[in-house]
C-alpha cells in the first residue's frame, strides 16, 4: 500500500538518523536490528513494530545502552544514546517539512475549491439571468445580476446594461431617463473590460444612440459613426446574432428617413455625411431574419415599413400583417403590435 510505504520510509529515515549517531558501525547496526528495519515481516507488521519500537524510545527519560552493550561482558567501552530531545529533534526534522508541505498543499486546494466555486456561482447567475431576460422577465434578471457576488465580471455588466436598458422601456419620465443614462454607464464599462466580445460592442452601440438621443439631434447625429462603428463591430465578432443585423438596418433606416432640417445638421458637422438607403436596411432586415426567424416584432414592423418606402405594398403588407398580429409580451410588441395596425389603414 502507497501510504504504509511511505510511513515505514519516513520512520527508518528516523530511526537511521538515530543509529548514525553512534560512531561504532556495530553499535549503529544493532540499533537498526532491535527497531527491526531488516526484518521481512508483511509490511503493515512491520510498519506496527518500527512505530512500538520508535514509541518505547519516546517513553524513556533516562540514558540507556544500546541491545549490544547489554549482552557485553564489559570488556568493550560503555556506549549510551540519550534518548528524549534528541530523538524527537529528528522527528521533528522530518515531520515538519511534510507538516508544511502539508499546510501549503490545503492552501492551494482551498484556493483552488473557492476559485471553482466563485466561477460555478457566476455561470449559474448568468445562466439564470438569459433565462429570465428571455422570459421578458427584466426586473428579475436585473436583481438577480445585482447581487452577484462578482458584479464587476464583464459578463455581469453588460447584462445588466440590457436588462436595465429594456426595463426604461416602460418607466415614464424622468425615470426613464435616468435609467437609460445608468444603462449606458454599464455598458462603458463592459467595453472597457471586454472589447473583443461582440455583446461589448452591441449594447455599447445601441445604449451610445439611447443616451445621445436624450442630449439632443446634435449629440445624436455627432455619435451616428461610432454608434455604426460599434455595431459593425459586433457583427465582425458574431455575425450570426440577429439583433445586430436588426439595428443596423435602424442604423440605415433612420439616415434613409431623416427629416430635411436633420439633414442640414449632418451636413453642418459633418465634412462628408454618413449615408445610409432603404435599400441596406432592407439588407439587414432580411439577413436579420434569415438568421432567427420571427424573433423579433419589430423587425417585422420594420420590414414592413421599409418595403412601404420602396413602394412595395404588397410585401409591406406581410410584414406589417406579422407585426399587428404579435402577442404582446413586452413593450417593444406593444410598439409594434400599434404601429403596424395604424400602418395597414394606410395600405
Amino acid at each position: 500500500m502507497v501510504i504504509q510505504s511511505s510511513y515505514v520510509r519516513r520512520l527508518q529515515l528516523i530511526a537511521s538518523a538515530i543509529a548514525l549517531r553512534h560512531s561504532s558501525p556495530l553499535v549503529a547496526q544493532s540499533w537498526r536490528n532491535y527497531l527491526g528495519l531488516g526484518s521481512r515481516q508483511p509490511e503493515l507488521q512491520r510498519c506496527n513494530h518500527v512505530i512500538s519500537r520508535l514509541q518505547a524510545l519516546v517513553q524513556r527519560t533516562t540514558k540507556i545502552r544500546s541491545p549490544i552493550e547489554a549482552k557485553s561482558s564489559g570488556t568493550a567501552k560503555s556506549t549510551t544514546a540519550t534518548v528524549g530531545v534528541g530523538f524527537l529533534a529528528s522527528f521533528s526534522l522530518f515531520s515538519s517539512g511534510k507538516a508544511k508541505k502539508d499546510s501549503t498543499t490545503e492552501k492551494e486546494a482551498g484556493e483552488k475549491m473557492a476559485e471553482m466555486e466563485a466561477t460555478k456561482s457566476l455561470s449559474e447567475t448568468i445562466q439564470h439571468s438569459d433565462q429570465l431576460f428571455d422570459e421578458n422577465n427584466f426586473q428579475e434578471a436585473y436583481d438577480l445580476l445585482m447581487k452577484s457576488s462578482n458584479p464587476e465580471a464583464y459578463e455581469i455588466k453588460w447584462r445588466i446594461a440590457r436588462a436595465l436598458f429594456n426595463l426604461s422601456k416602460s418607466t415614464p419620465s424622468p425615470k426613464k431617463e435616468e435609467m437609460v443614462r445608468e444603462s449606458f454607464q454599464f455598458a462603458t464599462e463592459a467595453l472597457a473590460l471586454n472589447d473583443n466580445d461582440f455583446a461589448a460592442h452591441k449594447w455599447y452601440s445601441i445604449l451610445l444612440d439611447a443616451k445621445s438621443g436624450l442630449d439632443g439631434i446634435k449629440e445624436r447625429v455627432t455619435q451616428l459613426e461610432n454608434v455604426k462603428k460599434h455595431m459593425k463591430r459586433a457583427l465582425e465578432l458574431n455575425p450570426t446574432d440577429a439583433t445586430s443585423w436588426y439595428i443596423l438596418g435602424q442604423f440605415y433606416y433612420g439616415l434613409a428617413d431623416l427629416p430635411w432640417y436633420q439633414r442640414k445638421i449632418v451636413a453642418t458637422i459633418f465634412a462628408t455625411p454618413p449615408e445610409g438607403s432603404y435599400e441596406e436596411a432592407l439588407e439587414c432586415f432580411e439577413k436579420a431574419e434569415q438568421t432567427k426567424p420571427n424573433f423579433y416584432s419589430m423587425n417585422h414592423l420594420m420590414l414592413g415599413r421599409t418595403y412601404q418606402a420602396l413602394k412595395n405594398n404588397g410585401k409591406a403588407k406581410e410584414f406589417l400583417t406579422l407585426a399587428a398580429n404579435v402577442t404582446v409580451l413586452n413593450e417593444d410588441d406593444k410598439q409594434a403590435k400599434e404601429e403596424a395596425a395604424k400602418l395597414l389603414k394606410k395600405l
